[in-house]
């Protein structure tokens, strides 16, 4: 396994690194930690022994001893003593002239970003929805963006479109969980087992869980979005009221799509309030197959132009 794939794999294991990670020195391949306002360089094999937080600063402060095992002594055996054999005159040889080291200070060596250059992305695996995860908490831009381009590109801007993305894991994943209510399968909440879109790519498990745990339990993978949305704040701006409200409504768009419509004896229900999905108004170039984010938007906007008649009845009044 390449020092890369090293890094992410205990990047994975051991969260506490996240702040003092900086990259990687491409020349050397070792590792480069950020402490007290200094770079220190270490290897990965030495990294990988570290397990806390406390055993990192103690490594920093010299107070770690070396993971390399340590020879046994082995008892001296007595030798009987060898009697000296004449030896030839050694003729002294002139000493080589040997240009000086010039060892590079640590300022002049370039660090490559584990971001940029590993994108801390395990290539060895197909992208998945950990990806996701993994680059947001990680607040690679980058990263986020390559994988990103690869389907959620806006065809009138030529850029990202986060939109389009949300979209379009929302819509994969009640594909997927009708499939798991309707067939009594469990909904796997391993997200390596998801492609960058929310396609289910692992084996189906049968499971005895209810449909309102299930339909819960699949959010978390539309959850994954909106975290990563917050890195692209010119187009989507979520609160926690929003997302609350966005869980509601997908909870019975679910079950519409299961059961189909009921008819509604309170006619105050008959349309739930989604939340607002962008702050500003809705950009050129979005259409309808912008998907189910969009629907969200236009009804937030009727139920606003259906508050301002109402006020104005009242007023005429």
């Amino acid at each position: 396994m390449d020092i890369q794939s090293r890094v992410v794999n205990y990047y994975k294991t051991n969260s506490f690194i996240q702040k003092y990670l900086k990259g990687i020195d491409p020349k050397s391949n070792e590792v480069v930690l950020a402490y007290n306002n200094e770079n220190r360089r270490v290897g990965i094999d030495v990294l990988e022994g570290i397990k806390s937080e406390e055993e990192l600063i103690n490594f920093f402060q010299g107070k770690v001893v070396s993971n390399e095992p340590v020879a046994p002594v082995v008892p001296e055996v007595p030798v009987a003593p060898v009697q000296p054999q004449p030896v030839a005159p050694v003729v002294p040889e002139q000493p080589a002239v040997v240009a000086p080291v010039q060892t590079p200070s640590l300022d002049s060596v370039s660090i490559t970003p584990v971001s940029t250059e590993a994108q801390m992305v395990d290539e060895s695996k197909p992208e998945s929805l950990d990806d996701i995860k993994l680059l947001t908490e990680l607040k690679n831009k980058e990263g986020l963006d390559n994988l990103l381009k690869k389907y959620a590109i806006n065809p009138t801007t030529g850029l990202i479109d986060i939109n389009n993305a949300i979209s379009t894991v929302t819509r994969n994943t009640m594909n997927e969980v009708e499939d798991c209510i309707r067939n009594s399968f469990d909904f796997n909440t391993d997200l390596t087992q998801y492609d960058i879109q929310g396609k289910y790519i692992g084996p189906k498990q049968i499971s005895a869980a209810n449909e309102d745990e299930l339909i819960i339990k699949s959010f978390n993978n539309i959850k994954i979005y909106l975290d990563a949305s917050k890195m692209y704040p010119e187009q989507v701006n979520y609160n926690d009221e929003q997302i609350n409200s966005f869980l509601k409504t997908y909870i019975s768009k679910v079950k519409e799509e299961l059961h189909g419509s009921e008819p509604q004896t309170d006619s105050s229900n008959t349309n739930p309030t989604p939340p607002a999905m962008m702050d500003t108004d809705i950009p050129a170039g979005v259409n309808a197959s912008a998907g189910f984010a969009d629907i969200f938007v236009l009804t937030v906007i009727v139920l606003v132009y259906a508050v301002i008649i109402v006020n104005l009845i009242l007023k005429l009044k």
